[in-house]
């Protein structure tokens, strides 16, 4: 009983040593060290966790709602009649209606075509056959069958345009919603992303948070979440089919020019706003392909022997040129040849000209908001906007050394024309008088 007590308290001791042993090693500099780490490592959890719940985003929120007020605006485009030299026929440009097709046999085999063209993929072996063969239908309608065929290609492009449109939309807007649907995994990108996080995931010696992970993933996977939450689009995918059909309508766009059918293409791009809000965060040869498209019509636009109405320009304006700033973002920035860009603000540049005052100050504001904001120094329309603001001061305001009053504090008319004035007006009226008094 004696040595079972000795050895108790010999154990007793034994502790006690190794616990003042272990205290003697933490001083004052251990501790602080040891509270420097717990601190390093929780900051460090937030910032990771502040990058999870804030992502980098492109502020996109004022082009946005400049769209949305265009889309807004009420009102129709008014058709413009064209009279052909005999007088005999009559066409009707900007008014974008497709109707009749369904009349003509042609036509509709032609419609089939373009429609197989947007729905094969491009990398089928069959999809330059189908391009192929609608290049050669056209051909032939106006070898073979002159005005009257050539409207049939009108026509029928112009309903591939409108379906290709809304099909470019749709695939922009699914690659959105895929972005939104990866973001229901933000639990496990937080945990994850953390210190530690993927072992602590990953590992099953750790009951709560395995308890942790499991009531988590539960929940996410609850009938009520997957209601809520978009369904996945595949990205990849929706990439090349999104660039496949931008390619598509710069192909319809040239084949409308071929057929005098251009400005309905113009009509339907200028009213393409949900297009237009996607296309600034789409990928950067979706992108190009857009700008080279928005460029090409306001060319068009310009060689228009009928003279386009002025909505039809200015909502074609400010739909796409934030796109125009924003397309050479990014490690893609020389994605445009120098001539490609100088000719693009050139269009530009003329096509703004089509404007009234008015209307031109509403495009330039929006132009000078996007070229600031940008790390881009093209589009550079400064030329435009110098020579729009000497038309201004020009057309609206008299020179400032003659017609400034400090007292007034704005422009005044020069005294000395209205006098001039008021003196012709006088002697006009004394010769009146003087020769009805020669009558009498």
């Amino acid at each position: 009983m004696a040595s079972q007590v000795a050895v108790k308290n010999a154990l007793v001791k034994g502790a006690l040593v190794e616990w003042e042993r272990g205290n003697s090693k933490w001083g004052l500099w251990e501790q602080l060290r040891f509270m420097a780490m717990i601190v390093l490592w929780v900051a460090a959890w937030i910032a990771r966790a502040l990058l999870v719940f804030l992502p980098q985003h492109l502020p996109t929120a004022g082009i946005l709602g400049v769209i949305d007020s265009v889309s807004k605006t009420t009102g129709s485009i008014f058709p413009v009649s064209a009279e052909d030299e005999d007088g005999s026929n009559r066409r009707t440009v900007w008014s974008g209606q497709a109707g009749g097709l369904a009349k003509c046999a042609i036509g509709r085999a032609l419609s089939q075509v373009l429609e197989l063209v947007n729905d094969i993929p491009a990398s089928s072996r069959k999809y330059e056959f189908a391009r192929s063969l609608a290049d050669k239908m056209m051909y032939d309608n106006v070898e073979q069958g002159g005005q009257s065929l050539r409207e049939v290609n009108r026509m029928a492009l112009e309903t591939g345009f409108l379906r290709t449109v809304y099909m470019l939309a749709s695939s922009l807007e699914g690659l959105h919603r895929q972005q939104q649907v990866e973001a229901w995994g933000w639990p496990w990108k937080m945990i994850k992303g953390l210190p530690m996080g993927a072992a602590s995931l990953s590992c099953q010696f750790v009951p709560v948070l395995a308890t942790l992970r499991n009531r988590i993933g539960s929940v996410m996977q609850s009938q009520c979440m997957q209601m809520m939450a978009p369904p996945p689009c595949p990205s990849a995918e929706d990439s090349e089919m999104a660039e496949k059909l931008a390619q598509e309508l710069l192909w319809m766009s040239q084949r409308l020019k071929e057929n005098n059918g251009l400005e309905v293409a113009i009509l339907h791009w200028s009213s393409a706003a949900g297009l237009a809000g996607q296309s600034v965060c789409a990928n950067l040869r979706v992108q190009r392909l857009l700008v080279k498209l928005s460029a090409f019509l306001c060319s068009g636009l310009i060689a228009s022997e009928v003279e386009p109405p002025s909505e039809v320009t200015l909502k074609l304006l400010l739909l796409w040129l934030p796109l125009f700033c924003r397309s050479t973002h990014g490690i893609d920035a020389t994605m445009f040849t120098s001539a490609e860009k100088h000719e693009a603000e050139r269009v530009l540049e003329r096509t703004i000209k089509l404007l009234p005052d008015a209307q031109q100050e509403l495009v330039l504001a929006l132009w000078l908001n996007e070229f600031v904001h940008s790390s881009s120094n093209w589009p550079n329309l400064e030329g435009c906007y110098d020579a729009w603001c000497y038309a201004t001061r020009k057309l609206n305001y008299a020179p400032i050394e003659d017609g400034y009053d400090d007292d007034q504090g704005g422009l005044i008319i020069e005294e000395e024309d209205a006098a001039s004035d008021r003196d012709n007006k006088i002697k006009a009226i004394k010769a009146i008088d003087s020769s009805a008094a020669k009558v009498d």
